[in-house]
């Protein structure tokens, strides 16, 4: 056996070890100063796999109409949002926020999910390219500006720097210049929807936790 695949079995065990720390504090129960950030697991991996899922399918019709740049931004952002990296959204959630007192954004970002989600399913409806246009020139205003609306609100509850603010200020950046709810509707309109609906949960929770939490 080469010095270096002894050297590889010993370390292995070390990092069994850390991924079975990790799911533990998942899935513990918090202390009662315990963070609003409380995220289910499986709600936490089905909102990260939607919205890979989604930015992916983005990127791929960015750049079928030509534009290259605008499918690599979308496609960076997918890539954080990857099995890979949700391993260093993960970590930066239980190393700022899992056991923070900190209040998050709650019942603010609930309401700004809950519009985008009267729009989505909305849009999910539309049958033709040409109602789906009309639809965009009436709403896709007051749709941007729920948006933006549940990001700013996200970014007050991400204060820390680390890979899951810098994914919200991409997406922040992007509907704001790049239209990526525009591209969002049109290419996935009830997965987006999906993925909301999951976000509107996690924020009612998170102000439900917070209330208690004051009660104390």
């Amino acid at each position: 056996m080469t010095l270096a695949g002894a050297s590889r079995r010993r370390r292995a065990p070390r990092s069994h070890l850390s991924l079975l720390v990790l799911v533990l504090l998942l899935v513990s129960p918090l202390p009662p100063r315990a963070s609003v950030f409380r995220v289910p697991l499986r709600q936490a991996a089905t909102l990260v796999s939607l919205s890979h899922s989604l930015l992916t399918r983005v990127a791929v019709t960015r750049a079928a109409r030509g534009d290259a740049a605008a499918a690599a931004r979308a496609q960076r952002i997918a890539s954080l949002l990857s099995s890979r990296g949700a391993w260093g959204l993960g970590w930066d959630y239980l190393r700022h926020y899992a056991f923070s007192s900190a209040t998050g954004c709650g019942l603010s970002c609930a309401a700004a999910a809950s519009r985008l989600l009267a729009a989505a399913a909305e849009a999910s409806r539309l049958r033709s390219a040409t109602d789906v246009a009309q639809w965009m020139r009436r709403h896709y205003g007051d749709v941007r500006d729920a948006a933006g609306l549940l990001l700013s609100g996200l970014l007050d509850a991400f204060s820390e720097q680390g890979p899951l603010r810098e994914v919200v200020m991409d997406v922040k950046w992007e509907v704001e210049e790049g239209e990526l709810l525009k591209d969002c509707l049109e290419v996935g309109a009830k997965d987006l929807q999906g993925l909301l609906v999951i976000a509107k949960d996690l924020f009612a929770g998170a102000s439900g936790t917070s209330s208690r939490h004051s009660e104390l």
